[in-house]
């Protein structure tokens, strides 16, 4: 693990030594996907065959 993390280190020291900009990154966190009321069965099966029907199938 301490490894990997100066390799980081190093990498990144060697980036702005050399003046590359910062690459782009983008952080997805904040976009949530449009999320629907569940209108079905209130039982556990009946929720998880219609969570599957639409996430999965």
């Amino acid at each position: 693990m301490t490894r990997i993390v100066l390799a980081c280190a190093v990498l990144h020291n060697k980036r702005q030594m050399s003046g590359e900009p910062n690459p782009d990154v983008q952080d997805d966190r904040d976009e949530q996907p449009d999320v629907q009321n569940f209108d079905g069965p209130m039982d556990g099966r009946g929720v998880r065959n219609i969570l599957i029907e639409q996430y999965f199938v």
